[in-house]
């Protein structure tokens, strides 16, 4: 759950992009979910990213009959140095909402990455162009901080904090790598409360990885992935 420094293909090309550089492997990947159970309500998401040059590009719906959301993103990245990348989120969010019409809604991130195989910083800033609806509704800037420390060896510390105008949110999770193709994980967050337990399996080139966040008051989300590496 908090993934703004930790360097993966999925917060790569739709959160901090200064992470693609940092991955390591060229990947496609594929996530569904249905938040919070909600009947006929589904996520999809296809992510394609290239670690050398840096460049990923991202496709992800979200929507039930009558209300349909798409966000589309192309990540580009630059290393300053071995412990330092910075880089560039282009994205466009498409609604199209039955008897409303649609809207069209460009925003930028950008963000940077510090750090070495056992620890990371990231810090992004997320719409950072204040994007408007039709309408003159505002998607406020967002400030991302992130970290993730590695103490001993197969376990890791990771937190995420979150803040605009409207809302600030903070995330944290433990991730242990019990045998080389198999790891365990476990988070939470606020605004909303939720937490979180999932598994990760790597079988070569291609791995599988489950999540399931409990809210208090609603469904569970569970979120499957995969991902093919080259």
């Amino acid at each position: 759950m908090a993934n703004t420094a930790n360097p993966t293909i999925y917060e790569a090309t739709a959160v901090n992009p200064a992470v693609l550089p940092k991955i390591g492997y060229n990947g496609i990947g594929l996530v569904y979910t249905k938040p919070f159970g909600i009947t006929g309500l589904t996520y999809n998401r296809l992510t394609v990213s290239f670690t050398r040059p840096g460049l990923g590009f991202s496709l992800a719906t979200l929507g039930q009959a009558g209300y349909h959301e798409y966000t589309f993103s192309l990540a580009t990245a630059f290393l300053i140095n071995e412990d330092f990348s910075y880089g560039l989120i282009v994205k466009g969010y498409y609604l199209n909402i039955g008897g409303y019409g649609d809207d069209f809604i460009p925003g930028l991130n950008l963000g940077v990455l510090w750090g070495k195989r056992d620890y990371w910083l990231g810090i992004v800033l997320e719409d950072l162009n204040n994007p408007k609806t039709r309408q003159g509704d505002l998607i406020p800037l967002t400030v991302r901080i992130g970290g993730s420390l590695s103490l001993v060896s197969n376990f890791s510390v990771k937190a995420d904090w979150l803040r605009n105008t409207n809302w600030e949110s903070f995330r944290g999770g433990l991730e242990f790598n019990i045998l080389p193709i198999f790891s365990l994980r476990t988070g939470f967050s606020t605004s909303p409360y939720q937490l979180a337990l999932g598994l990760g399996i790597l079988f070569k080139n291609l791995s599988f990885d489950y999540a399931c966040r409990y809210h208090p008051r609603l469904n569970e989300t569970h979120i499957f992935s995969l991902m093919l590496k080259s």
